[in-house]
């Protein structure tokens, strides 16, 4: 009996300890297991913070950049119509010319006035929605004093836990199964295989009682991702058409500021040939930068079906060939005042189908589908009515809906619920509100504007061919020369 008693001392001693030495390297566990997962944490929300910066940035650099482009642009224009100021020194070029040129000039003012501000708009923006995403939503999971002082366990805490977890002998008395709390029916529910010690539970329900949210899924992403789209939707427009904003503004000053370089050419320096180089160079340089940024094709249900973006950096072309034959040493015969003004109508034609061509390449159109996400690549979703024809040439990068393969939210897995109850749990998303389209509305009032003042022009054209050149105007102390 002794023997047995002695043996049966020796048993729960040699399981006390064993247990005993569990709970220890156990407690030590569970204060690495904390310190190391809120380190990891803290290290990828400094990471989402970069994401923030990053996609800010984006926008704020191009903002800056076409502000310096833009006040080049305020240069470049007022240089056209003060300095180069066109009859100061000589006869005035011919009506039909001048009303090409002063359309262009003066268009090409109003684009760079409507990029400018929408520029400064998008940059103030993005950098206003940085600063509250940073200093309020996406901050470091910093524990507090308490939940380190709940997160450290003393070795006299084994005193505290129950006798079967004490006394329990190993492999002929395996630990239980890990489990939780079913609150609907107050018991505990086997989650896993895993054998845990009955610590373990008590660890889960002291220091992670506020788990429970949605857990990470292969469609889940960060939540700083959903509401940054969100915000992006009150400035990506802004951004948009800012971009367009400086090509129509370069379309139309490169047509001005070959226009105005033939008339000098004509004018005053009396040459030829130079006026027909110069117009080769600003039409190249015209012809290529709408190839460049008109990538696709324009919206569904155009009103011009036609190219003309592939015709309208030719109009300096036709109007240098009506200005050789207007100031050249040929009689001026019915016959070729009716070439110089056909020549003329043809480029007034142009400019007007190019003005409403400018309406269908800037009309935004909502997608059907979401376009797939490429490394590198510029990306926006498909709530988003992105210009079809500048799509791929906007630059815009949105916050992504979905993680890549083989990454995760460690702030998603901190609160996520062991079991399947957060499974089906809500997960933050981007607000649903409409885009702020307004960018587009006034870029539309700009575009209808250019489409009146080319009618209007063409009007004052006819009402002068007919009644005769600067009839309603005084013309003491000018020359004229024919047809002007």
């Amino acid at each position: 009996m002794e023997e047995i008693t002695a043996a049966a001392a020796a048993l729960s001693s040699a399981a006390f300890d064993y247990n005993r030495a569990n709970y220890i390297f156990d407690a030590r566990m569970r204060w690495g297991r904390f310190n190391t997962g809120y380190s990891m944490a803290m290290a990828q929300t400094s990471q989402y913070r970069e994401d923030i910066s990053d996609l800010t940035e984006l926008t704020v650099t191009k903002a800056d950049t076409y502000h310096t482009v833009g006040t080049i642009c305020f240069f470049l224009n007022f240089e056209l119509i003060v300095d180069g100021s066109l009859g100061v020194h000589g006869p005035a070029p011919p009506g039909w010319l001048m009303g090409l040129y002063w359309t262009n000039v003066c268009i090409a003012i109003m684009f760079l006035v409507a990029f400018t501000w929408m520029a400064m708009h998008s940059g103030a923006r993005a950098s206003a929605g940085a600063a509250q995403m940073r200093t309020h939503s996406v901050r470091l999971p910093i524990p507090t004093p308490r939940m380190l002082d709940m997160a450290r366990v003393t070795a006299n805490s084994f005193e505290k836990q129950r006798a079967q977890d004490g006394f329990r002998i190993p492999f002929a008395m395996p630990a239980g199964k890990e489990s939780e709390l079913d609150e609907e029916s107050g018991k505990r529910v086997t989650i896993s295989d895993r054998r845990m010690p009955i610590w373990y539970h008590d660890e889960v329900e002291e220091l992670r009682k506020d788990e429970g949210g949605p857990a990470p899924s292969p469609t889940s992403v960060p939540e700083h991702f959903e509401l940054y789209r969100g915000l992006q939707q009150e400035w990506w427009c802004y951004d948009v058409y800012s971009r367009i904003g400086i090509l129509f503004w370069f379309s139309h000053w490169l047509t001005s500021a070959s226009l105005y370089s033939m008339c000098h050419c004509f004018t005053e320096l009396r040459i030829l040939w130079p006026a027909w180089t110069v117009t080769a160079c600003f039409v190249t340089a015209h012809w290529g930068i709408l190839r460049l940024d008109i990538t696709s094709k324009p919206r569904e249900g155009s009103l011009m079906c036609l190219p003309i973006e592939k015709i309208v950096p030719f109009v300096p072309v036709l109007a240098v060939f009506g200005m050789s034959i207007d100031y050249s040493v040929l009689d001026p015969t019915p016959f070729l005042q009716g070439l110089i003004y056909t020549v003329s109508w043809i480029c007034y034609g142009i400019q007007l189908a190019w003005a409403i061509r400018l309406y269908d390449l800037a009309a935004p159109q909502r997608s059907s589908e979401e376009s797939p996400e490429h490394a590198g690549d510029a990306w926006s979703p498909m709530e988003w009515p992105l210009p079809p024809a500048f799509k791929q040439a906007v630059y815009l990068v949105s916050a992504p809906k979905y993680l890549e393969p083989g990454q995760t939210c460690l702030t998603q897995e901190m609160k996520a619920a062991k079991g399947q109850k957060g499974q089906t749990a809500p997960q933050t998303k981007a607000r649903e509100c409409e885009p702020a389209m307004l960018p587009w509305k006034l870029f539309r009032g700009a575009i209808c504007t250019t489409i009146s003042m080319w009618v209007l022009i063409m009007f004052g054209r006819g009402f002068e061919q007919i009644n005769g050149e600067r009839f309603l105007l005084k013309q003491e102390g000018r020359v004229e020369r024919w047809p002007s």
